[in-house]
């Protein structure tokens, strides 16, 4: 008999996967890895996203706005990717 996975234990997987595969080679990756560990430098990380941003070296784009969420044992956050329509208008303006 195959032993199904509760959704809260597939979510867990997904992110603790996702923590492994970003490693700790960028910048990013490093801050995620901190903000899974201190839970104050998360609260920083979700309520002053830009400034703690900045404060590790990592500066956006003019006009890129961040919004950084944390999901709990009682919510999880899914974020969808932009429409293929909104990639496909935008991709010529990074070159």
């Amino acid at each position: 008999m195959q032993h199904k996975e509760s959704f809260f234990g597939t979510i867990r997987r997904f992110f603790r996967d996702y923590l492994t595969g970003m490693g700790t080679n960028s910048s990013f990756g490093k801050l995620v890895q901190q903000a899974s560990k201190d839970r104050a430098f998360r609260e920083r990380l979700v309520q002053a996203p830009e400034e703690t941003l900045a404060g590790a070296g990592i500066k956006l784009p003019t006009g890129m706005k961040i919004e950084i969420l944390a999901n709990t044992d009682k919510t999880i956050h899914i974020v969808l990717p932009p429409l293929i329509d909104a990639e496909a208008n935008t991709a010529g303006d990074q070159k």
